[in-house]
């Protein structure tokens, strides 16, 4: 009697024990797995947090960079900063055209305005120019320049400055 008792009871084991047994372990497994799933969107999202944060710390820095490339041309306002920049360290502004340059906002995300100056007047104003236009808020790139210098009565003169620049701006 004992032996089927037994039989009985390690039947029921198997029959009944044994698979509750295995869907706790799978279920451990799949716990384990959540967790760790859980643990790295928690990541991400304190990762963001931080991320949000300095965006937001740093509202004054792109503030900045928009003032440096403004949303479209602004030719008028190129042009006056140009015209005061030139004022301002002594040189004569004889010419100054602009052109679109060409159109790379797909790849950059800005784009280029061709500027060209002719200027004439001393050394010394010609690099107190270049402070001052490094100094602007509007980004500007002096990609070529020339120089030649004027002859009066034997002595130097004026040196005659030609510039191309690009200023640029958002699309």
């Amino acid at each position: 009697m004992s032996a089927i008792i037994f039989a009985l009871a390690f039947f029921l084991f198997f029959a009944l024990v044994l698979p509750q047994y295995d869907e706790l372990q799978n279920a451990g497994s799949a716990l384990k797995d959540r967790q760790a799933l859980l643990s790295e969107r928690t990541a991400d999202m304190n990762n963001f947090r931080k991320l949000s944060q300095q965006a937001d710390s740093r509202q004054g820095d792109i503030a900045k960079i928009k003032t440096f490339l403004p949303n479209n041309k602004q030719i008028d306002q190129v042009l006056s900063s140009i015209q005061q920049i030139t004022n301002q360290s002594g040189l004569q502004l004889t010419d100054l055209t602009t052109s679109q340059g060409p159109d790379s906002s797909t790849e950059t995300g800005y784009k280029v305005l061709n500027i060209d100056l002719s200027l004439s007047g001393k050394y010394v104003a010609f690099t107190a120019f270049l402070s001052y236009l490094e100094q602007s808020l509007r980004l500007y790139d002096i990609y070529e320049m020339t120089a030649a210098q004027t002859v009066t009565n034997g002595t130097g003169g004026l040196l005659l400055l030609s510039l191309k620049m690009n200023a640029y701006f958002l699309k």
